[in-house]
């Protein structure tokens, strides 16, 4: 049976909602209501004792602060934005983890936004987050390279940000990036010298680390004289789905290629889903190389050979750039910091099949 109307259930207290107002916390105090106000702000013209004398009395009455109320005064709301396209995706999980990890030490507290990869919904998102008047904004951005525009309002506005993942060619942001060129060079690099000549592109969409990545790819075939076929170069976007639609592609292709550097790791499992529906072997008859680590260190045989770089690290220098940012610290400078990535081989690369 149910609880019954009143809703309660045993051994359960209920949440009691406060009334208690810094006038009472005054009152029981025999202070003025500014004293205490000043207490829970930090002002420096009350004793260090006043203020936790204040604030213990306050713990004992149950007060709880208004933070919106509070906000309206000091134009401070202590929060952070967190906007992210993929709230399931592991890079994207870790990078936040690195960010809470930072704020967590501060008072500001996060609040986590996902745009679903959709760039319009990002703009909306980003509009909300200022709606709530948030100290700092913390984004991965699904915009194009050429779509700098929202955050050029944002840095015209005075509103501290900073770009996860992400750069735009025509305007400098303050941001935390990979290398992402060396990821495309290494991971062809490392297919080029286990023998192979036929190497295939999976892409994902049009945003910064899909192009670099490309661009590395490009590089690498070109420095090596091999030849890159338009029909190579496959895909849209960093799903799991693109990757297995786009190996259905590339294996009708002849010649077929030996092997494939798909743009980030769901592209390529999805790839060698594809490979192995129709009874290819991998890395026997045909190798696969992935970008960002989603197998991570947890997995006791992770399979896929990859491009890792330090996720979480990354979650943390973006939260501290934008700390220095809210405290001006900085002075308003746009600072970037790049990470350098590299290879960890597995079990989906190997030499090219015998003829």
């Amino acid at each position: 049976m149910g609880a019954g109307k009143s809703g309660k259930q045993p051994g359960r207290k209920p949440i009691q909602k406060t009334g208690v107002t810094l006038s009472d916390i005054a009152k029981a105090m025999g202070l003025s209501a500014m004293t205490v106000s000043r207490a829970f702000t930090g002002s420096a013209q009350i004793s260090e004792t006043t203020k936790q004398e204040v604030l213990k009395r306050a713990k004992e009455l149950g007060y709880v602060p208004n933070r919106w109320a509070r906000s309206l005064v000091t134009r401070r709301s202590s929060i952070i934005g967190v906007l992210i396209p993929e709230i399931s995706h592991t890079y994207f999980a870790e990078v936040t983890c690195g960010v809470e990890e930072i704020v967590d030490k501060t008072g500001f507290d996060l609040l986590l936004c996902h745009s679903r990869g959709d760039a319009e919904k990002e703009r909306a998102e980003i509009h909300m987050l200022i709606g709530t008047r948030a100290d700092g904004l913390i984004i991965a951005s699904v915009q194009d390279a050429k779509t700098e525009r929202p955050f050029a309002e944002l840095e015209d506005a005075g509103i501290p940000f900073v770009l996860v993942d992400r750069f735009f060619p025509n305007r400098r942001f303050s941001s935390v990036l990979v290398d992402d060129q060396a990821v495309g060079e290494i991971a062809t690099s490392h297919l080029v010298g286990l023998g192979h000549k036929l190497i295939a592109h999976i892409q994902g969409p049009p945003v910064t680390p899909a192009v670099l990545r490309k661009r590395g790819y490009l590089a690498v075939m070109k420095a090596q004289g091999l030849t890159v076929d338009k029909d190579w170069i496959v895909g849209k976007d960093f799903s799991n789905l693109t990757g297995y639609s786009a190996m259905r592609k590339l294996l009708q292709l002849k010649p077929r290629p030996t092997a494939v550097f798909a743009a980030n790791d769901p592209l390529a499992i999805g790839a060698v889903r594809a490979c192995r529906e129709v009874g290819l072997r991998v890395p026997e008859d045909i190798s696969v190389v992935g970008a960002g680590c989603i197998e991570g260190d947890h997995n006791p045989s992770p399979f896929l050979t990859t491009v890792w770089w330090p996720n979480q690290e990354m979650g943390r220098a973006a939260a501290q750039l934008l700390l220095d940012a809210i405290a001006d610290s900085n002075g308003g400078e746009t600072h970037i910091r790049t990470f350098a990535p590299k290879l960890l081989v597995r079990h989906s690369s190997g030499p090219p099949p015998a003829k």
